[in-house]
This record gives structure tokens, C-alpha cells and sequence, in this order.
């Protein structure tokens, strides 16, 4: 229950002072004229018979930038480093200085939808365009902030529920051909085991964290499969090792390829630390020098900048990614019949709803034996009825 109390001042002018109670806390708000003060006092009531806290209702509510230091700090020990880091990053960068001092129970949804749209013509630190996944992330991070907000009765509702959220562009994946594949990974020959990198990501459909991540205990040469325990991260300070990107990608995957198989067996031959099960599988490269070296840790951004994009683009092909040769695992896994469900797992996808999202239009479903039933049907119905004739 509201109530309002007249204060006295020195200066003989009265204030009104709204007063409720709220839990365990007492909160108050003063108004210069009375009748504010009434609407005000009718307000808080409505709230609190709501069930709605009654915080944004405060003059001296939590500002953006408090709340989102609030939930960051929450949400620190389950989060990895590098999506607390990409947080942190849109924060700081893009909603701080539009939002940061404001008092988060002001801000509306015509003023997060401004944002959204100066954000998205915004060119990126190096003059690009910006992406439509890049808007859409942050606008997500934007909203765990109102969220938390309304979770823990900081304000009423998310000014975000009235705003539709970015859709990603519906992009079909590019990946290449056997005979790419060869051309590409005989270039790379040249710089000893990148050639054999290649092959492996092709044949296997690691992500370059994970593939960067082995170790040699991973190879298991006598069930012939890769084992996926841990991936690689590049965060501010470098890179780190994290677990994999979601439960299901901790997993084993099956070494399909026997040349492949024959390659990994003289690979891990010759490898000078074949006796140390913890021992990185893939050799470090120091910039500008030719060959690779054990004494180095792996790199995959330096094997993707001055190796494999190199070579990518004496074939023709300057846009190829990295990660590419993942969705060409994944259509080789296709053309060979493969199932969703089990390319699902092969690839370590959170669910079967994530590789029907960006394979299903490879599946192409052969209806030669639904459109015989159905013809079937036809000429006996028709036959009975005279209808189809």
C-alpha cells in the first residue's frame, strides 16, 4: 500500500512524499504538487498488485551499464573466456556509449530500434559493411541485459519484446570438390604437414579449434577414429584451450578415408614426440620461415593467413575459408548417404535442428517410389469409379 505524507520545508513551500513498502525495502518518491503525488501513489499500487517490482518506478534506478556489469559478473564462472570477451566487446563498443549512462527502466524500444539501425550502418573497424549476423549478435547480448534486468524485478518488462530480432541471411554452404580438394592440398604439400591438414579437416569435419587442439593420444589408429576432447580459443591474450563447443561436440569420429588412415600411421611415425600422449599433433610455424616446427605450438590462424589462403587463391578461389572444408566433409558424408542424424553427430552439432538448418537443402529426397503408391491408387480408385479414365 502507497501512502503520502506532506513535508515541510523551510522555505514554507509543502512536498508530498510517496511511501511503500516492497519485500523487505521501503521505498519513497517526493512530488512538488499533491496531485502527482496521487497518481504516482495509484501507480506503485497497480504494480505491486502486478506483481511487478516497483524499482523502475525509483528516480535513482540502475543505469545500463550497472546492470550489464551485474549480469556479466553472474554469468562469469559458466561463460568461456572468449564469448565473455565478445560480450564485453559489444558492450563497450557499441551499446555503452548509446545506452550506458541512461537509467534502464527509461529506455524504449524506438530508441533500441535507432540503435539497431545506426549500428547496422555502421561499417565495420575496417571499412566493411557490417554483417547481418554481427547486428543480430548484438542485439542478442543487448537484450540478455533487459532480460536479466526484468528477471530480477529491475524494471517491468523488456523494452526488446516489442522489436523484432535481425534474421541471418539463408546462405547455402560453399564447399569443394574432390578434385579442388587434391589441387588445393597438393600446393600445400610443399610445406610439410599442411598438405595432411587439409586432408585431415576434409575427412573428418574437425573445426579448426578442434583440429588444432589434438594431441596425440586423440589419433586412434587400432578403432581407426579421432577423438575430440578439447578445441582451441583466440582470445586477447593468445590462445587457450577450452572444452568443446557444446556437449555434443566432445565425441569420436571415425576415420573413413584409408589413404588417410595409411598417411596418419607414417605421420605419427616420424613424429619426434610420438612418445609423449600429450604431445601436440601438428607442428607451429614462426612467420616467414618455410617449414614448420614442433618446438612451436600450433597456430591455425597463421596456417589459415600465410599458407592456406595463399594457396587458395593461385587456384582461383580468394574467398575459400578454413572453415569450408567442414561443409565439404559434410557433403562428401551426403553424396555418400549418410543420414542427418548421424551427420549430426559426426559433426558435433548441439542438435539435429542446428545441421537440418544448414545441410537439409542437400538432401535431395527421391519420390519415384511415393509417386508410384500414389499412381497405383489412382488407376485402382479410378477403376472402381470411373473417375480416372
Amino acid at each position: 500500500m502507497a501512502h503520502i505524507k506532506t513535508l515541510a520545508r523551510a522555505n514554507g513551500v509543502a512536498a508530498y512524499e510517496v511511501r511503500w513498502r516492497e519485500g523487505n525495502r521501503h521505498r519513497q518518491r517526493t512530488f512538488k504538487v499533491k496531485r502527482e503525488a496521487e497518481r504516482f501513489a495509484v501507480k506503485v499500487e497497480n504494480e505491486l498488485e502486478e506483481g511487478n517490482s516497483t524499482a523502475p518506478l525509483v528516480k535513482n534506478s540502475k543505469t545500463f551499464r550497472e546492470v550489464a556489469e551485474q549480469c556479466l559478473a553472474a554469468d562469469r564462472p559458466r561463460l568461456k573466456q572468449k564469448t565473455l570477451e565478445g560480450y564485453e566487446m559489444t558492450y563497450r563498443v557499441h551499446a555503452y556509449p548509446a545506452f550506458g549512462s541512461r537509467r534502464i527502466s527509461t529506455i524504449t524500444s524506438q530508441e533500441i530500434e535507432k540503435w539497431v539501425a545506426d549500428l547496422r550502418a555502421k561499417p565495420t573497424p575496417g571499412g566493411k559493411a557490417r554483417s547481418e549476423g554481427s547486428v543480430r549478435g548484438s542485439f542478442l547480448r543487448v537484450q540478455k541485459i533487459f532480460t536479466y534486468a526484468v528477471q530480477h524485478r529491475l524494471i517491468s518488462f523488456s523494452p526488446m519484446t516489442a522489436l523484432k530480432k535481425p534474421s541471418l541471411p539463408q546462405n547455402n554452404p560453399n564447399f569443394l570438390t574432390l578434385g579442388q580438394v587434391t589441387a588445393l592440398t597438393e600446393r600445400l604439400d610443399a610445406f610439410e604437414p599442411y598438405g595432411l591438414i587439409v586432408r585431415f579437416a576434409v575427412w573428418t569435419g574437425l573445426r579448426s579449434g578442434e583440429l588444432g587442439a589434438l594431441r596425440i593420444r586423440d589419433i586412434d589408429l587400432l578403432h581407426k577414429e579421432v577423438r575430440v576432447e578439447r578445441t582451441m580459443s583466440w582470445v586477447k591474450e593468445g590462445w587457450i584451450y577450452t572444452t568443446p563447443k557444446s556437449a555434443r561436440s566432445r565425441r569420436a569420429v571415425p576415420l573413413l578415408s584409408d589413404s588417410l588412415i595409411d598417411e596418419l600411421t607414417a605421420y605419427l611415425r616420424q613424429h619426434p614426440n610420438r612418445s609423449d600422449a600429450d604431445a601436440g599433433l601438428w607442428p607451429g610455424k614462426v612467420k616467414g620461415h618455410p617449414l614448420a616446427t614442433y618446438e612451436r605450438a600450433f597456430d591455425p590462424k597463421g596456417l589459415y593467413r600465410y599458407s592456406f589462403k595463399p594457396a587458395a587463391k593461385a587456384l582461383g578461389m580468394p574467398t575459400l575459408k578454413f572453415h569450408e572444408l567442414r561443409h565439404t566433409f559434410a557433403s562428401l558424408m551426403v553424396s555418400y548417404g549418410v543420414s542427418m542424424f548421424e551427420l549430426s553427430r559426426l559433426m558435433g552439432h548441439g542438435s539435429i535442428t542446428v545441421t537440418d538448418g544448414i545441410y537439409a537443402h542437400m538432401y535431395k529426397k527421391d519420390y519415384s517410389e511415393l509417386r508410384r503408391r500414389i499412381a497405383d491408387a489412382q488407376e485402382s480408385t479410378g477403376a472402381a469409379s470411373g473417375l480416372w479414365t
